[in-house]
C-alpha cells in the first residue's frame, strides 16, 4: 500500500503560482491547491514508502526553487 501524506508549503512573496507549476509536474503529487492563511500551498503525495517520501521532499521539494519551508504530513489511518 502507497504512503500518502500532506505536505504544506511556503513560498517566496509573488511565487506560489510558479512553485505550484512545478509541482503539479511531479509524479508524487496527486493533488494540489494554493491556499490562504500560515501556508501557501497544500500538496497530497503518494509515495512507495516513507524512504521515499523523504527522499522526494529532500532531494526534489527542497530544490524548486522560491520554495522556503515546508512540513510533511505523513497520514496514519485512512478512514473510510
Amino acid at each position: 500500500m502507497a504512503l500518502k501524506a500532506y505536505i504544506l508549503i511556503n513560498t517566496q512573496i509573488g511565487k506560489t503560482a510558479e512553485v505550484a507549476e512545478t509541482l503539479k509536474n511531479m509524479p508524487e503529487v496527486k493533488r494540489l491547491d494554493i491556499i490562504m492563511g500560515p501556508y501557501d500551498i497544500i500538496a497530497e503525495v503518494e509515495t512507495k514508502d516513507h524512504d521515499e517520501l523523504s527522499d522526494m521532499v529532500i532531494k526534489k521539494l527542497q530544490s524548486i526553487d522560491y520554495i522556503q519551508h515546508t512540513m510533511t504530513c505523513p497520514v496514519i489511518k485512512i478512514e473510510d
